[in-house]
């Protein structure tokens, strides 16, 4: 099926695992700032009737992300920084990357018919679910360590 995409193919991204996190309102936050790569590198055939969905997707998540719209708080430095150890690198076709996407605007609308504020507290989610950058090939410890800037005795 045509996709209508500017470059056809896999597509590589990072995003959160909906499945890992098991908490929306945090799965939510945690991806908010993902999505927005996402949909700016997101590029479909000019005048595609997927280009001008695309336009309206982003329209958006500007008007959410500018808080115009349902404000989702953002997480402070620590939740951040936790939420980052959830991201992993997804490949898929580019029609399972809209249909995440899709799927990532409609929990954010059910979300908001219940009245969530988003203004839960993720850390501990973050803790619990994620272990950190899944990064292959790296032997633990080796140039990973941020709090070792000091040379060891010979």
């Amino acid at each position: 099926a045509d996709t209508q995409m500017q470059h056809p193919g896999r597509v590589s991204f990072k995003f959160i695992d909906k499945m890992q996190l098991n908490d929306s309102v945090c799965y939510v936050k945690a991806a908010f700032p993902l999505m927005g790569k996402i949909l700016e590198r997101t590029e479909f055939k000019e005048n595609s009737s997927n280009a001008r969905k695309m336009q309206t997707v982003r329209r958006m998540y500007n008007r959410i992300d500018e808080s115009v719209d349902p404000c989702i708080r953002e997480e402070d430095d620590e939740e951040r920084m936790l939420s980052q150890m959830c991201f992993k690198e997804f490949t898929t076709s580019p029609y399972e990357m809209l249909v995440l996407v899709k799927d990532f605007f409609q929990d954010i609308k059910r979300l908001l018919q219940n009245q969530e504020t988003f203004e839960k507290d993720c850390s501990r989610v973050y803790r619990r679910a994620c272990p950190g950058p899944k990064s292959a090939g790296s032997s633990p410890g080796v140039g990973t360590d941020p709090d070792c800037n000091c040379l060891s005795p010979a």
